[in-house]
């Protein structure tokens, strides 16, 4: 089979791999749509150390190809892919936090992961999804369960002003999951027009295009909670801080490098709660990636249009390329196997 693989120096390439085998417990799935994460340009570009050999791909979605012993599920089923693999032995694992789990390893990183035409999964990381379901927006519940964890992280709740700082798929996404959880009024940062036009389509109440014609407009009394979502090299802590009323809250979605300032006289002073939140997990009764799935589903028609290009496995290269390039105006890209 083919297989994306990280080089050196920022490359990748497709490899011929063995096809894999399901053990027991396992299945194997026949991917029709991978989508490529921030993250995934990260590791690319060594931010996590050396990435050759790495074969990526966390957003995943499916059909059910083939069955390993002791699995109940059916071939042909669609199903996405929730790709976090704890010890499940430890406290962590015991109450749903696989997310926490020293020794956690996430297919796309520290196991094969879905840019490829096959991966095998543990049974019980997938979520059955309708087949009427394009596989563009299957591949879409893994990014929606992200936001639906930094939602809850932030504990956004019923008539919650909420301010999402940032409008790449995670900003975006974290729109409807905000107001799946109540919020009364959501409001967003969008730099660029058609960040804006997607941002009024999935139901922001405002868009600004920066945090400070935000702050200028609402003031820093208004916002209740504060969902961050661009990290890297960014000052979104600090415009998080600015913005949180008195007494708010900051989730943290965001994958910052190195350390982030954030004013601490302003956080002390507005008492402030900061909290990160870490991909997903399933330690309260409706698991995060399942709402996700859910939620992926319920609004398919508002989310297809946030993959703004999809690319053939064999054009993995230029996928990357277009992710990474900003002036594409990407905002979800995909590999369809």
């Amino acid at each position: 089979m083919k297989a994306a693989v990280f080089g050196e120096g920022g490359s990748i390439s497709v490899e011929e791999r063995e096809l894999p085998e399901p053990e027991s417990g396992w299945v194997r799935i026949r991917v029709a749509a991978g989508g490529i994460c921030g993250s995934d340009l990260h590791i690319m570009h060594a931010a996590l150390g050396n990435p050759r050999g790495i074969r990526p791909g966390h957003e995943i979605a499916g059909e059910i190809e083939a069955t390993g012993d002791d699995t109940t599920i059916t071939t042909g089923t669609q199903v996405a892919v929730e790709p976090i693999l704890g010890c499940g032995n430890c406290f962590h694992c015991d109450v749903g936090k696989a997310n926490l789990c020293v020794d956690t390893r996430l297919f796309g990183v520290a196991l094969p992961g879905g840019l490829a035409e096959y991966v095998c999964v543990p049974e019980s990381l997938i979520h059955v999804l309708p087949k009427a379901l394009d596989r563009g927006s299957a591949a879409l519940t893994e990014p929606m369960a992200v936001c639906v964890r930094g939602t809850r992280v932030g504990k956004v709740g019923i008539g919650d002003r909420v301010a999402i700082i940032g409008a790449g798929s995670i900003g975006l996404l974290s729109i409807l999951t905000a107001k799946h959880a109540g919020a009364g009024e959501v409001l967003i940062t969008a730099r660029h027009p058609h960040q804006q036009a997607l941002a009024h389509s999935l139901g922001a109440d405002r868009v600004f295009d920066s945090a400070e014609s935000l702050l200028a407009e609402i003031g820093d009394q208004h916002a209740d909670v504060v969902i961050e979502t661009v990290g890297g090299e960014t000052k979104t802590l600090t415009e998080s801080v600015q913005i949180a009323r008195t007494g708010g809250r900051i989730s943290m979605l965001g994958l910052f490098q190195g350390s982030p300032e954030i004013p601490g006289m302003t956080f002390f002073s507005k008492e402030l709660t900061l909290a990160a939140s870490n991909c997903y997990s399933r330690e309260s009764e409706h698991g995060d990636f399942q709402l996700g799935t859910e939620l992926a589903v319920a609004n398919a028609d508002l989310i297809q249009p946030l993959i703004t290009h999809t690319f053939a496995l064999d054009e993995v290269d230029k996928a990357f390329a277009t992710a990474e390039d900003k002036s594409t105006r990407s905002i979800k890209v995909q590999i369809h196997p």
